[in-house]
């Protein structure tokens, strides 16, 4: 194995050398790179590059010089296609820093970051993102031992997934999953939900999350003491690892690669591959696994009998255990006023939230009694109309029924009226019949005269 560790160590540093280009050229960029959507990007991508060497503090750097020139962006841009590019590559750059910080075992902050990218994707209504940040979440609480709070926001991811039908999605939700029933010693679920990420993961042909599923796998045999499918799936792992570049997790796969063959009593070859491991992790500054390796060497020494040797890798697996026991407790005090100060300030702002919720009961409880007396007025209102209405309906029936009454007395007087006036007319004409004329009586009187 010699020839090709030397190979794989060439083609590891090679990869991070061209990752260092990559950064250069990007930070040239930005000398020339207007105030616009690409500036932004730029930024975003140093920052991830960064994050992805292992240089956290360059990474947080250029991580929030992008938060701060989004948010530039959104307030002086009124371009909508300019504005969702800044909110996207702003949620993705909080994103980014989470991951800065929870590799850094700085929960508060990493849990933080997750938290506002998620509010800008909700906003965004970026539901892939959205579960996305769920799984980020729940990787955070369930690093800190609270598996309820990481089963709740792993499954919430998992139902958006599904949803959306994100494959993707799907399988990094499964796998995440599987790890709370792995650590709670639930090892038929835990299997049950890495082979169906794995599964996925083939299918769409994720490289990377099929490396992670078949160590998980491997695990769960380990753990069960079934070491020849453990030892079958931690190869597997690692043959993907390598051509990926992945350093920590190549070294990783080695340890535990070598564990197993001592396991099955396979001396020679786990030793070697406990040597090409410790160079590899002594290259790239992992004290956590160079303790480790000196630890599987010296129980080599221990059944070769190489007694020599074997205090010789002791002593330096209590030397590197001890400086990490220093930094982890140094660390764990530093985590320790950070989860407190993050507990405070989520305390404070729950408080607000539930102050501000009264405040929103209360004015929604005086809108809803307002509303009340605007709708009874409207229904005092149109009573009365109605009423008058009624009122006005009955008098004008009553005038019309009047009117009728008084049309009637008119027609009958008018009636009586002519049948008088015809019976005048009628006896005078008898009476003109009957009398002689004026003529006649005038003319008879002077006949008699004579």
């Amino acid at each position: 194995m010699r020839k090709p560790f030397f190979i794989l160590t060439l083609f590891i540093f090679q990869f991070a050398k061209g990752q260092q280009i990559e950064i250069d050229s990007l930070i040239n960029l930005l000398k020339t790179d207007k105030k616009d959507t690409s500036r932004l990007i730029s930024l975003y991508r140093i920052s991830d590059l960064y994050e992805t060497i292992g240089n956290y503090s360059a990474g947080i750097k250029y991580g929030t010089q992008a938060i701060l020139f989004a948010d530039y962006l959104i307030k002086t841009n009124k371009n909508k296609i300019n504005l969702r590019i800044a909110n996207k590559y702003k949620a993705k750059t909080f994103n980014n820093l989470g991951i800065i910080y929870f590799d850094q075992g700085n929960y508060p902050e990493a849990l933080r970051n997750y938290f506002a990218s998620l509010k800008i994707k909700e906003i965004t209504h970026d539901k892939k993102g959205i579960a996305g940040s769920y799984n980020n979440i729940g990787n955070v609480y369930c690093f800190q031992g609270n598996y309820t709070e990481a089963l709740k926001n792993y499954f919430a991811s998992l139902s958006i997934s599904e949803a959306l039908g994100d494959k993707k999605g799907i399988s990094d939700s499964d796998n995440n999953i599987g790890n709370i029933y792995f650590k709670q010693g639930n090892y038929p679920e835990a299997l049950k939900n890495y082979v169906a990420s794995l599964k996925i993961r083939e299918e769409i042909s994720d490289k990377n999350g099929m490396a992670d599923s078949f160590g998980n796998i491997a695990n769960v045999y380990k753990d069960q003491g079934k070491y020849p499918e453990a030892l079958k799936n931690y190869i597997a792992c690692l043959k993907i690892r390598e051509p990926m570049g992945d350093k920590n997790g190549i070294a990783t796969c080695y340890l535990n690669i070598s564990l197993m063959k001592l396991n099955l009593n396979k001396t020679a070859e786990a030793k070697q591959y406990l040597e090409n491991g410790l160079a590899l992790s002594k290259a790239i500054g992992a004290k956590d696994l160079i303790m480790e390796f000196y630890d599987g060497l010296a129980q080599v020494d221990n059944i070769t009998g190489n007694y020599k040797s074997q205090v010789a890798n002791y002593k330096l697996f209590i030397l590197y255990r001890d400086s990490i026991d220093n930094e982890e407790t140094r660390k764990k005090t530093i985590q320790n006023q950070m989860t407190y100060d993050f507990e405070k300030k989520e305390a404070i702002a729950a408080a607000e939230h539930k102050s501000e919720l009264k405040n929103q009961a209360k004015i929604a409880e005086e809108k809803n009694r307002k509303q009340k007396l605007i709708t009874y007025f409207v229904i005092g209102g149109l009573l009365l109309v109605i009423v008058f209405a009624l009122f006005v309906f009955r008098s004008l029936r009553v005038t019309k029924k009047q009117k009728m009454v008084i049309e009637k007395q008119k027609l009958a007087v008018e009636l009586q009226q002519k049948e008088i006036i015809d019976s005048i007319h009628y006896a005078k004409r008898i009476q003109t019949a009957l009398l002689p004329s004026n003529k006649n009586i005038e003319k008879n009187f002077n006949r008699l005269k004579k």
